[in-house]
């Protein structure tokens, strides 16, 4: 083919290039725009209403978006957010309103998003490299986990079926609920836990007779 043929292909074929070409960039606008118009904003915890907030958390296209830090960053505003006064009675109106599926997926994120932190405590205990850091951590978690548990109760409104409904059931159903290498690496942390918190329920046990033994003259 001659340079002038070539040159005459090209003008001919250039209309259809272009129109393809737009209609290809119409098509990747459009997802995009569909894209955003289905993504819902992240609420400000400070003015958003509890069925903003849980909505945003049950959406795939939610708080999933965000990094897994930026996820628990968020739940861990929120779970500060639910001790104002009055968010307990809102959250339970929205919870008692809650379609199925938005139940669902709200339970699902939840849970997930405990596993992953239960999880990655139990490598960070692993990772300590003393008993008395051992020691030391498991108690900062205890004292961690007793004030989750409120938390934990305050949203198990939501939860149906065997979904856990406190802190001790969401921990027995993480261990029932994880990969052979994740097992290997919570079993032993679960066991501490267990351990450790004996301890304390023995130390408080004792500073209570402690403080109610009568003095001596």
């Amino acid at each position: 083919m001659t340079t002038g043929e070539v040159k005459h292909t090209l003008r001919r074929h250039r209309p259809a290039a272009v129109a393809g070409g737009v209609a290809g960039l119409l098509l990747i606008g459009g997802w995009f725009g569909y894209d955003i118009a289905m993504t819902p904003a992240q609420p400000d915890l400070a003015t958003a209403r509890a069925t903003e907030i849980v909505t945003y958390i049950a959406s795939d296209r939610g708080l999933g978006r965000l990094t897994q830090i930026e996820q628990q960053q968020f739940l861990d505003q929120w779970k500060a957010h639910l001790q104002q006064e009055g968010r307990d009675q809102e959250l339970k109106e929205c919870m008692d309103n809650l379609s199925d599926d938005v139940r669902k997926n709200f339970t699902a994120v939840v849970v997930r998003q405990a596993k992953r932190a239960f999880i990655d405590d139990a490598r960070r205990y692993a990772q300590q490299d003393s008993p008395a850091a051992r020691d030391k951590f498991i108690r900062e978690r205890l004292d961690q986990y007793a004030a989750q548990a409120e938390f934990t109760k305050r949203v198990a409104a939501s939860f149906r079926g065997d979904a856990p409904k406190s802190q001790d059931e969401l921990q027995k159903w993480i261990m029932q609920n994880t990969t052979a290498e994740e097992r290997a690496i919570g079993e032993p942390y679960v066991e501490a836990l267990k351990r450790v918190r004996e301890i304390v329920r023995k130390e408080e046990r004792g500073a209570q007779s402690a403080s109610a033994a009568p003095t001596g003259a």
